[in-house]
């Protein structure tokens, strides 16, 4: 049996490395300058997770209308776990800024208040993907682990409690905004 690969699966492994939506990783692009004024690395880190999130945006969409991503390898493992790395990392990123927005009055004071919500929108789904334990403030009704799931709208979801699931489209889609709110 060999191990090449043929040309159709070659190309299946282009297209898939190359889908992403270009207009919503130009927004990334455009707002990770205004982080600067945080730290120069996190104009990186926000274009990094800006082209994951376009990415992951293409593999959403085909998920809900095809009921399987472009993945060549014909599962959902990957868009899962790339959903599940893009939550860590931009939780760190909204963390660090709402830290910084607590403790020094000038910094982003427009978008404390947005920053501490979405630092605790995020935490309800980071603390159990991260620690295998809810989230302090919904301790007595949330699971210990986010289960994950589809939106049939949105794409990824994980379910934190009966009665409760997060998307990551939805916590992408309120980040952007808020970092687009910043008149830097």
């Amino acid at each position: 049996m060999s191990n090449e690969l043929t040309p159709a699966q070659i190309q299946r492994l282009i297209e898939y490395a190359n889908s992403f939506d270009t207009e919503r990783n130009k927004r990334w692009v455009n707002v990770s300058h205004k982080l600067a004024i945080f730290d120069q690395f996190l104009v990186v880190t926000a274009q990094g997770l800006g082209k994951l999130d376009s990415k992951l945006l293409i593999e959403d969409e085909l998920l809900v209308q095809q009921g399987s991503t472009s993945s060549p390898f014909g599962d959902m493992s990957d868009h899962i776990t790339m959903s599940y790395l893009w939550v860590l990392g931009a939780y760190e990123v909204i963390r660090s800024l709402e830290q910084r927005a607590r403790e020094k009055a000038d910094f982003l004071p427009e978008q404390k208040e947005s920053l501490q919500q979405l630092k605790c929108r995020f935490e309800r789904l980071r603390i159990p993907l991260a620690k295998f334990e809810a989230a302090k403030k919904h301790s007595n009704t949330d699971s210990h682990i986010a289960y994950p799931g589809v939106n049939t709208q949105l794409g990824i979801s994980w379910q934190v409690s009966q009665d409760t699931w997060i998307t990551r489209r939805e916590l992408s889609d309120s980040m952007l905004e808020l970092f687009e709110s910043i008149n830097a």
